[in-house]
């Protein structure tokens, strides 16, 4: 009979496979009262008796969807192409979850016929309980350990995003409860966990030679971005007494500099709540030691400036902390990572790659024992490029610029 051996196989890091940190947490559910809403009424799929719903869809399909958005109003892409690529990411967004659910009634099925052969052992050897009892206590036993587990698990999430504070609160913004990103991770570690007793005997190890071909032949993933330089304007959530006030503030200073009303040094000078970049007028170049929380916010404002034109003033940025106001300076000439560095990336790459390829065979295999019917095959047509340009307003709307810890502003916003 084949095993799932459960527990042991649950003792894995599970950071690869769900978010491990507040920005990452965040980009798994739309900001509350957005676009997705609407579509918590309407059925996406079906996987045998589980329902899945659009706005499900949208959870994984938004941080694509405001990205796309941004490049077509920003005169970066074609409207029609924006909708072929939507399209594109839709599809592949419901197959994965249609994948990750047709996975998880295979796990729990095998994982129920286990505790059943467990039983049959039990009773052979004389044991007078009845059947559910034994099957009942050990079912408790395995949750008392899986328990201990993801407690311990929760602790070392909590503590990588920051603080629990700082966890709960990006998940409320995203509104996303505690006891529902706990539930998903559970979830997800119980899938994953029988995935790998299935997968990996059948995954290869790529080798050396695969390894050091890949490298020759990709030059162009093994090079380190140029620094970026930058000046900003910060606009507090704390200093400013929540993110409605911060976001307001830094919406009317964005217009006032749009209009020529004031320069950017000048607009540091006044509005700017970060006192360290404040004194040398907004510039960050990089190479300043600080802080490694306020390091590490700036690492993600120049992620997300690194498509914006040098001088141009660029779309408001929302962080966990607050709002930045940005202009790119220069970004500096890139570097070649050398292979003993850049080899155990590409093997993790290529390990990835030949996990995918077994795991759709699998899928593929397995996927005829259980019913699945698409009802939505393709995004709601209110959320099309054209659709979303129609419905312009004046003040400056979120988007996502692709990293998921930050949002931007843009006056052409959804």
């Amino acid at each position: 009979m084949k095993r799932f051996l459960l527990l042991p196989a649950l003792m894995f890091r599970l950071s690869p496979l769900l978010a491990a940190d507040a920005g990452e947490v965040a980009s798994l559910s739309p900001p509350p009262g957005g676009p997705g809403d609407s579509l918590a009424a309407e059925i996406a799929a079906a996987v045998g008796s589980v329902r899945i719903r659009a706005d499900q869809v949208f959870e994984l399909w938004t941080p694509v969807w405001y990205e796309t958005l941004a490049k077509v109003r920003n005169g970066k892409l074609d409207p029609e192409k924006g909708d072929d690529r939507l399209s594109r990411e839709w599809r592949r967004a419901l197959k994965a979850l249609i994948k990750d659910e047709v996975f998880y009634q295979e796990a729990e099925y095998e994982f129920n016929s286990d505790i059943n052969g467990i039983v049959d052992n039990i009773v052979r050897q004389g044991d007078p309980r009845p059947r559910g009892r034994i099957a009942s206590e050990i079912k408790r036993r395995l949750n008392q350990d899986m328990d201990r587990y993801f407690r311990q698990l929760n602790s070392e999430l909590v503590r990588e995003s920051g603080g629990g504070l700082k966890l709960r609160k990006v998940l409320e913004d995203r509104g996303v409860t505690f006891l529902e990103w706990r539930n998903r991770l559970r979830k997800k570690a119980f899938t994953q966990s029988y995935l790998r007793q299935i997968i990996n005997p059948r995954a290869p190890d790529p080798g050396p030679r695969r390894i050091q071909e890949y490298y020759a032949r990709h030059p162009e993933e093994f090079s380190l971005p140029g620094l970026v330089r930058f000046q900003h304007i910060f606009f507090s959530n704390a200093e400013r007494g929540g993110a409605d006030s911060a976001r307001e503030a830094a919406i009317g200073v964005w217009q006032d500099l749009e209009e020529g009303k004031i320069d950017f040094e000048t607009a540091v000078r006044e509005f700017s709540d970060d006192p360290i970049s404040r004194e040398r007028g907004g510039r960050e170049t990089g190479e300043e030691a600080g802080d490694p929380e306020r390091e590490a916010w700036l690492s993600d404002v120049r992620t997300a400036l690194r498509e914006e034109e040098p001088g141009a003033l660029a779309p408001i940025l929302e962080s966990p902390f607050g709002c930045h106001l940005a202009k790119l300076v220069s970004i500096g000439a890139e570097r070649r990572i050398p292979f003993g560095e850049a080899s155990r990336d590409i093997e993790g790459r290529l390990k990835s790659e030949i996990w995918e390829e077994e795991t759709d065979r699998y899928y593929n295999s397995i996927r005829r024992n259980i019913d699945v019917r698409v009802l939505m095959p393709d995004f709601p047509p209110h959320l099309s490029c054209a659709a979303q340009a129609a419905m312009n307003s004046e003040s400056p709307r979120v988007y996502n610029t692709g990293w998921p810890g930050m949002r931007a502003f843009d006056s052409l916003g959804p």
